[in-house]
């Protein structure tokens, strides 16, 4: 769908170390991050009081379960998120190199595949209720990895470096679709500083940690059977959608990244991008589903 909300006037100065498409990429990107999480948070909305009624019963079950239960439910999912980081990169990434260069879009592609798969695996996992996470968790971890690689592959990255394979992981531990719009763009930065140095073992615990503990509430939510079904389609479909925006914020940027070689200025000015759109947003203009931003042959 082609874009008709044009960078502002007095953004233009901010962004004049920028060519005339490169603004527009950025823009675009900054309007994707700014409208991420509107759909997540409105379903979180939605199944926030099973989630929240499911984590009391748990704190109130008696002494010898008490908070351990909650504990014991996200430690579980972090450990099933980390099990399939470890082994899956390489399936996830299997085959999407081979496809030749001219044959590639020309922007990143939001991929709906993906999104159907894990929103099937939702449905399927909460028809049994709690026990069909065993399943779930890693399917969906995996087909959200994936997606985010043919986001780096579309975006021009190399996926047998190793330096991919990490960018790739760090969107998984960009903030949370829980996390309020205010700290959107503050959260991404910080969480690409911290993540800078880690050793890739780190990195994915990392990565596991943020993940998993937004999966474990997710899955609360598919707790009861067959309602559940309903509640784990839907947030399987939000989360895939976010993830995969955030994968194309996060290419975007690492590629205007290198091709400016002044990661600073890029950060002041897409933070200004963020606030516009946002402020564009409240006014009641949102950019339309299916956004994209063309990238340079």
């Amino acid at each position: 769908m082609k874009f008709d909300h044009p960078l502002p006037d007095s953004l233009a100065e901010s962004a004049a170390f920028l060519t005339l498409q490169e603004r527009s990429q950025l823009w675009h990107a900054a309007i994707l991050m700014a409208d991420s999480r509107g759909m997540v948070m409105h379903l979180s909305a939605m199944f926030g009081r099973q989630v929240d009624a499911l984590k009391n019963r748990m704190f109130n079950a008696g002494e010898r379960f008490g908070g351990a239960a909650w504990a014991d439910l996200v430690q579980s999912a972090e450990e099933a998120v980390e099990d399939t980081l470890w082994r899956s990169y390489s399936l996830a990434t299997f085959g999407l190199d081979a496809v030749p260069r001219v044959l590639r879009p020309r922007q990143p592609r939001n991929n709906p595949l993906h999104r159907l798969a894990t929103t099937a695996s939702g449905v399927a996992s909460g028809f049994v209720g709690l026990p069909g996470v065993v399943f779930d968790i890693p399917f969906t971890t995996a087909t959200i990895l994936r997606s985010i690689a043919e986001v780096a592959r579309d975006s021009g990255e190399n996926l047998a470096d190793e330096d991919t394979k990490r960018a790739c992981l760090e969107v998984l531990t960009l903030g949370g679709p829980g996390r309020e719009d205010e700290e959107a763009e503050t959260g991404y930065w910080a969480t690409r500083i911290g993540m800078n140095h880690l050793a890739i073992n780190l990195l994915i615990r990392a990565a596991a940690g943020r993940f998993g503990l937004v999966v474990s509430e997710k899955f609360l939510a598919q707790a009861v059977p067959v309602a559940g079904a309903v509640a784990g389609g839907a947030l399987n479909y939000a989360f895939t959608d976010y993830y995969q925006t955030m994968a194309r914020v996060h290419f975007c940027l690492r590629r205007l990244e290198r091709r400016t070689g002044d990661p600073a200025a890029l950060s002041a000015c897409f933070t200004q991008m963020v606030r516009a759109a946002r402020n564009r947003r409240r006014f009641g203009r949102r950019a339309p589903r299916g956004t994209v931003f063309l990238l340079p042959r």
